[in-house]
């Protein structure tokens, strides 16, 4: 009998804001598939479960260079598919770690687009998005009444100035273009933004300072920006 394969947010960096389901299936997995990179971001996710994770259990460390060639980066993702294919196969249930949410900017995707037709019982557990944590620890609400929302992973001219009829702009994967962001801000009308780095940690930093976007921005930052001061 095969195994099942889970996909579970761990949300950015709080082990405190894991879902109740997420917790119950960390503590009767077999098998923790665990992503890496260079910037060791499977660490990171793998240090939030580290607390509901049963003694002994079984971790499968999966590398996914940051790297640009696409073919390279298929491959990749169809070989550590087919790793997890294999402990599933063999009757072990295993689940993927990813940082925030499995749907929303994740490494987990490019499995499923590898796994959806394998005959495998396939369950993803929402986690907690960046965005979402810091408007809660900064008691700022996101969007209210008829506002509209935005979410983005790069910086893009054209899209960006098709979203000035929009309230609030989450920028994440900020660290790649946060000069291009600064410039941006002081032609348009968005008057508030926060910066926060590692949030939920006790590494977190917070800033209101556009003028920090010029810096050096660690890889774990998120910002937000709004037309509401």
């Amino acid at each position: 009998m095969k195994g099942k394969f889970y996909g579970i947010g761990v949300g950015p960096g709080d082990p405190e804001l894991l879902t109740l389901k997420a917790v119950r299936v960390l503590a009767n997995i077999d098998v923790l598939a665990v992503p890496e990179s260079k910037r060791e971001a499977g660490s990171v996710a793998h240090d939030i479960a580290r607390p509901y994770l049963k003694a002994g259990v079984e971790v499968l460390t999966l590398t996914f260079p940051m790297i640009r060639d696409a073919e390279a980066k298929a491959k990749i993702r169809r070989d550590n598919a087919l790793r997890i294919i294999e402990k599933i196969d063999a009757g072990l249930n295993v689940a993927f770690l990813t940082l925030g949410d499995p749907m929303l900017y994740s490494t987990y995707i490019y499995l499923l687009d590898n796994m959806k037709d394998q005959g495998i019982d396939i369950v993803s557990i929402p986690g907690i998005y960046s965005f979402s944590a810091i408007s809660n620890l900064l008691n700022e609400p996101l969007v209210k009444g008829d506002e509209s929302m935005a979410v983005i992973s790069e910086f893009n001219p054209e899209v960006w100035e098709k979203l000035q009829s929009v309230q609030t702009i989450v920028c994440m994967k900020v660290s790649a273009y946060g000069g291009q962001l600064f410039d941006a801000l002081q032609r348009q009308s968005y008057r508030k933004m926060v910066m926060v780095t590692n949030a939920g940690k006790e590494t977190q930093t917070v800033s209101y300072n556009q003028e920090d976007l010029k810096g050096d921005i660690p890889y774990f930052t998120t910002v937000i920006v709004s037309k509401t001061e």
